[in-house]
C-alpha cells in the first residue's frame, strides 16, 4: 500500500510540474499573439477613417452638387409640374408658390404647392373642392437625370376636401381628364403612397339628405393605378366628427384605427372592398363587399363585429337613442353582425338585416357598481323585402337574467317603425331598490322592498297614442308591491311599508288594498286608475283616480311642505314659506275620503268625511263635514289653482254649535290681534259664503275677500277687552270688563279689505247698557267707525202703529248716540252728532212717511258709495228680524 501511495503521489507531481510548464509556455505565446491583434486592429481603424473621410466627402459633393443642380433646374421642374397639372386637370387650381426640395421627402425630390385652392367639377357650384396648406409631390432624384418624372408620393398636409353630389346626383370631384396614365407626358402618375395629415374630408348629398365628417389624423395609403383598376390599401387613425343619415347622426366624435384595401374597377365603376378591419375602441369590425355606381348606387356589404360590448353597439346607434344607456358596461360574450344589400337612392333604400344579442353576459353600471348576470338575449332587425320603414321589424327573443340572484324575462316584438305594433311580455321578482341602482329614475332618490310583475301588453302604438282608452289594445297582469319604501325628489315626506296589488285591464289598473304611509300620514286605497297605462307611457295624459281612500291620521302640515325645507317648525304655527300648495294638471280625482284625525297648523279635526273631486287644477267638494272647535262643520266648495301664482276660492260653509275662542284659536284670530281667542266665549251658529283668494303659500289675501256671514252667537262673553273700558261713562269698568250677551244676531258683509256690521241690538248683562244697537265698518288695517246707540231708560222702549201703513214699530225713548272711530291703537269714543241730526230731523214714531224712511237694518251702517253686497254675491239678503224684548236676568221691564 505505501508503495502504491508513493507511485500516485510521484504521477500527481509529475503532472502538476507538467503543467505548471503548460501554462507559462501558453501565456508567452498568448501575449505574442495579442500584440499582434492590436496592431491589425489599429492598422484597420486607420483605413477605415481614410475611406470614411472619401466617402463622406463624395456624399456631400454629391449633396451639393444635386442641390446646386436641383436650384438651377427647379424652373424648368416647376414648369413641367404646372404643364402635366394643367393637361390632368380639367378643374382651376390656385395656388400661392411653389417650389422644390430634397429635404422635405428625402431621399426623393419633392414639390410642394402652398396655399392650394381646387375648384370642383359642377359648374354651378362655386365652393372648392379642396382648400389645403400644402401639397406635397415627390419623385426619385435619378428623375432629374432622365428628364421624366413619376409622382411616386402625394402628401395632403392640413386643410379640407369637400365631396358633393347635388340634388341630381351630379358629383363635384371629377377634376382628372381621361389622359392620366398617357405615357408621352414628362410627368406622370405612379403613385405608390398616399398620406394624408390633418386633413378634413366632408362628403354630402343633398338627394340623399346625407353628410359625413371625418378628420384624418395620419392616414397612408398605398395606391396602384392601372389602365382599368384603382388599388388603395390604406392604414392609420382617423377620427368621425359625425354620420348623418336624415335627421340622426351615427359615429358622433369617434376615434377610428383602419386597415383595409379597395380595388376600384374604372369600367364598371365598381368599388371591391376586401375584407378590411376598422378598429373602433376596443371592438373591431370586419368589412367586406361591393359598391357599385354604373347607375343607382348598389350596395352589397358585410359586416361582422369582434370583441364586441354593448358600449361598442351602442356608438353604431344615433345619440337620441343611446343616451340613456351610455353609462353601462358589459362583460362575457355579446355578438353582432349583418348584411346591407341593395339599391341606394333618393326614392329606394337598401334591405338591411342585423343580428345581435349576448350570451351568458353581464351588464352593469360603473356609478352604482348593480350588476345584471347570466344575460341571455336574441336580437333581429330587418328592414322587410320591401326595405321600407313600415316592414321594418325589431324583435329581442329569449331575454332572461338575474339581478342580485333574483330572475326575470321578457320578449319585445317592435314592428313597422311608421305605424308601430308593440308586443311586449316581462315576468320578474325584484328588489325595488336593485333595479333603481342598475337603472335610476330622476324622481326617486331613494328605495327598497320587492315587487313581483307579470305583464302583457299588445296594440298599435298610434291608435294608443291616440285615444289609449278606445284603442284596440291587449293588456293584462299584475303588480304586487310588498314593504316598499321610497323617497321621491319632489315629495319631502318619505313613503313608507307600501303594500297592494295593481291588476292591469287594456289601459286601466284597479288598485286593491293599496295601503302605506306618507311621512307622518297613512292611507289605504282601493278603485280604478282610469287611463294609468297612457298617463305612464305617454307625455299629456291625464289619469283618474276613482277610489275610496281612507286614513288614521292625516298631516296637511307635513304633506304641503315645500321641497327641501326643514323638519323644524314654529309650535302651532307654520310658517308660510314652507307650504307649496301646487294641483297637478295631469291628476283628476273622485274620491270617497273618511279621516279620523287631520292635522293643519293649529286645526285639529276629527271625524272628517266626504267626496273630493279634481278637474283641470279645480279642487271641489259637493259636501264634506268635519268635527273641529267644539263644534261640526259643513262645506262645499272649490279651489281654482289654473293660476299658479293665485288660487281662488268659493266655499259656503255652516258650523253648528263652535266655541267662539277655540274658532278664533285655530283661524289664528283671522290675522289681526285687535280682538283674539282669550277675549271671546260663547257658541256659534253661522252660515258663510265667501270667495277668498290665496297665494301658492297658503296666505290668504285679505284685501280680495268677500263675504257674507250669517251668524248667531249664544251664551257669548266679551272678557277684558280693553277698548270697552273707554265706555265707562255708560257702565262701570268691571261690568265692562266681563260684557256677557244671551243672543246675538246679525248678518256681516266683508268686501273690499272692510267688514260691514249692519245695525243690531246686543242685549247684555250691563243694565245701564242692556239694549245696545250698534252699526257700523271695521277695515282689515283696523280702522273702526262705529255708531252706538245707548237707550237711558230701557223701560220706556213701547210698541206703536204707524199711522202711514199701520206698521207696528218701536218707540225708544231718550237714548246715548256714541261715536267710535279711529285705528285698534288710538281710537276716540265721542257724541254722535251726525247721528243725532238726522234722528232730529225725522218725523216722530207713528208719523213716518214711507217716503222719507231711513235705511232698514241691513244697511244701516253701510256708506252710499259702497256697492250693495247682495248685489255681488248675487244672494238675497232678508233684514235682521227684531225680536221682541225679553228681560235679562235680574232685572224687569218698566212700564
Amino acid at each position: 500500500m505505501c508503495r502504491l501511495g508513493m507511485q500516485i503521489w510521484g504521477v500527481f507531481s509529475e503532472s502538476t510540474t507538467l503543467c505548471r510548464h503548460f501554462g507559462r509556455k501558453f501565456s508567452i505565446e498568448s501575449g505574442v499573439l495579442a500584440q499582434s491583434i492590436h496592431f491589425q486592429a489599429e492598422k484597420f481603424r486607420v483605413r477605415a477613417l481614410k475611406w470614411a473621410k472619401y466617402v463622406g466627402l463624395g456624399l456631400a459633393v454629391l449633396l451639393v452638387g444635386g442641390a446646386v443642380a436641383l436650384w438651377l433646374g427647379q424652373e424648368r421642374i416647376i414648369g413641367l409640374f404646372v404643364a402635366a397639372a394643367n393637361r390632368h386637370l380639367c378643374t382651376p387650381v390656385q395656388v400661392a408658390r411653389l417650389d422644390v426640395s430634397w429635404w422635405t421627402a428625402f431621399p426623393r425630390v419633392s414639390v410642394t404647392l402652398h396655399q392650394v385652392r381646387v375648384g370642383g367639377s359642377l359648374r354651378s357650384d362655386t365652393a372648392a373642392l379642396a382648400r389645403l396648406q400644402r401639397i406635397h409631390c415627390a419623385f426619385d432624384a435619378w428623375d432629374i437625370a432622365s428628364g421624366r418624372y413619376r409622382i411616386r408620393t402625394l402628401v395632403l398636409d392640413g386643410g379640407a376636401v369637400h365631396l358633393r353630389h347635388d340634388a341630381h346626383g351630379q358629383a363635384n370631384y371629377y377634376i382628372f381628364r381621361s389622359d392620366t396614365t398617357n405615357a408621352a407626358s414628362p410627368v406622370t402618375l405612379a403613385l405608390d403612397r398616399v398620406q394624408l395629415k390633418n386633413v378634413a374630408l366632408v362628403v354630402a348629398d343633398s338627394a340623399l339628405h346625407h353628410h359625413y365628417a371625418l378628420q384624418a389624423h395620419d392616414l397612408t395609403a398605398a395606391l396602384a393605378i392601372s389602365t382599368d383598376t384603382v388599388h388603395l390599401a390604406a392604414r392609420g387613425t382617423a377620427g368621425v366628427a359625425g354620420l348623418r343619415l336624415g335627421k340622426d347622426t351615427y359615429l358622433a366624435r369617434r376615434e377610428l384605427v383602419v386597415d383595409g384595401a379597395v380595388r376600384y374597377a374604372r369600367k364598371t365603376h365598381q368599388l371591391l372592398l376586401a375584407p378590411s378591419r376598422v378598429q373602433l375602441g376596443r371592438a373591431a369590425y370586419e368589412l367586406s363587399g361591393a359598391v357599385g355606381w354604373a347607375g343607382a348606387t348598389q350596395l352589397n356589404l358585410r359586416v361582422t363585429g369582434r370583441q364586441t360590448d354593448v358600449q361598442s353597439l351602442l356608438v353604431l346607434l344615433p345619440r337620441r337613442l343611446s343616451r340613456p344607456l351610455a353609462a353601462y358596461r358589459s362583460r362575457g360574450e355579446v355578438y353582432f353582425g349583418g348584411t346591407v344589400q341593395g339599391e341606394l337612392s333618393a326614392t329606394r333604400s337598401p334591405r338591411v338585416a342585423v343580428q345581435f344579442g349576448c350570451r351568458n353576459a353581464a351588464f352593469y353600471h360603473p356609478g352604482t357598481r348593480q350588476t345584471i348576470e347570466h344575460v341571455f338575449l336574441t336580437g333581429h332587425f330587418s328592414n322587410g323585402a320591401q326595405a321600407t320603414a313600415r316592414a321594418a321589424v325589431l324583435e329581442l327573443r329569449d331575454v332572461r337574467g338575474t339581478l342580485r340572484g333574483r330572475p326575470f324575462s321578457g320578449s319585445l316584438r317592435y314592428a313597422n317603425f311608421l305605424d308601430p305594433t308593440v308586443q311586449l311580455r316581462l315576468r320578474a321578482a325584484l328588489d325595488v331598490g336593485d333595479v333603481l341602482r342598475f337603472y335610476p329614475v330622476a324622481a326617486i332618490r331613494q328605495a327598497s322592498g320587492r315587487a313581483r310583475a307579470d305583464i302583457q301588453w299588445s296594440g298599435n302604438l298610434r291608435a294608443f297614442r291616440r285615444n289609449p282608452g278606445r284603442a284596440a289594445t291587449q293588456a293584462s297582469g299584475e303588480l304586487v308591491l310588498e314593504g316598499v319604501n321610497a323617497q321621491l325628489r319632489t315629495v319631502a315626506p318619505p313613503l313608507t311599508n307600501l303594500r297592494g296589488s295593481f291588476l292591469l285591464r287594456r289601459n286601466d289598473v284597479a288598485v286593491t288594498d293599496f295601503r302605506g304611509k306618507i311621512g307622518a300620514s297613512d292611507f289605504q286605497l282601493d278603485g280604478l286608475l282610469r287611463n294609468a297605462v297612457g298617463w305612464l307611457t305617454m307625455p299629456n295624459q291625464t289619469v283618474l283616480v276613482e277610489a275610496d281612500v281612507a286614513s288614521r291620521a292625516l298631516n296637511l302640515d307635513e304633506l304641503l311642505a315645500a321641497q327641501g325645507v326643514g323638519k323644524s317648525r314654529q309650535a302651532g304655527r307654520a310658517p308660510a314659506a314652507e307650504y307649496a300648495f301646487k294641483l297637478p294638471a295631469d291628476l283628476a280625482l273622485d274620491l270617497n275620503a273618511s279621516v279620523e284625525k287631520l292635522r293643519f297648523r293649529r286645526l285639529r279635526a276629527r271625524d272628517v268625511r266626504g267626496t273630493v273631486r279634481l278637474q283641470n287644477q279645480v279642487l271641489s267638494t259637493p259636501g264634506a263635514s268635519l268635527t273641529a272647535a267644539g263644534g261640526r262643520f259643513e262645506v262645499r266648495g272649490s279651489l281654482d289653482a289654473r293660476q299658479p301664482a293665485l288660487l281662488q276660492a268659493h266655499t259656503v260653509a255652516s258650523c253648528r254649535r263652535v266655541l267662539l275662542d277655540s274658532l278664533f284659536y285655530v283661524f289664528e284670530n283671522f290675522g289681526q290681534d285687535f280682538i283674539t281667542a282669550r277675549h271671546l266665549r260663547g257658541e256659534l251658529t253661522a252660515t258663510t259664503d265667501a270667495e277668498v283668494f290665496f297665494t301658492p303659500q297658503l296666505q290668504p289675501l285679505a284685501n280680495r275677500l268677500e263675504a257674507e256671514v250669517h251668524a248667531t252667537v249664544r251664551r257669548g262673553e266679551l272678557n277684558n277687552f280693553e277698548p270697552l273700558q273707554k265706555l265707562s261713562m255708560v257702565a262701570s269698568r268691571d261690568q265692562l270688563r266681563h260684557l256677557r250677551f244671551d243672543e246675538l244676531t246679525n248678518t256681516v258683509y266683508v268686501q273690499s279689505g272692510t267688514v260691514y256690521v249692519p245695525e243690531m241690538e246686543v242685549r247684555s248683562n250691563v243694565r245701564t247698557a242692556s239694549r245696545l244697537t250698534v252699526t257700523g265698518t271695521h277695515t282689515f288695517d283696523q280702522q273702526m267707525d262705529y255708531h252706538l246707540v245707548v237707550p237711558l231708560l230701557p223701560g220706556l222702549r213701547r210698541p206703536v202703529v204707524r199711522a202711514a201703513d199701520g206698521a207696528l214699530t218701536t218707540a225708544q225713548g231718550p237714548a246715548l248716540l256714541l261715536h267710535v272711530w279711529g285705528d285698534e291703537n288710538n281710537f276716540r269714543v265721542g257724541y254722535d252728532r251726525q247721528q243725532a241730526s238726522a234722528k232730529r230731523s225725522a218725523p216722530a214714531a207713528g208719523e213716518m212717511s214711507p217716503a222719507t224712511k231711513p235705511a232698514g237694518p241691513a244697511t244701516a251702517g253701510l256708506p252710499a258709495s259702497v256697492p250693495r253686497l247682495r248685489d255681488v254675491l248675487k244672494t238675497p239678503i232678508k233684514p235682521a228680524e227684531k225680536k221682541p224684548p225679553t228681560p235679562q236676568p235680574g232685572e224687569a221691564f218698566e212700564f
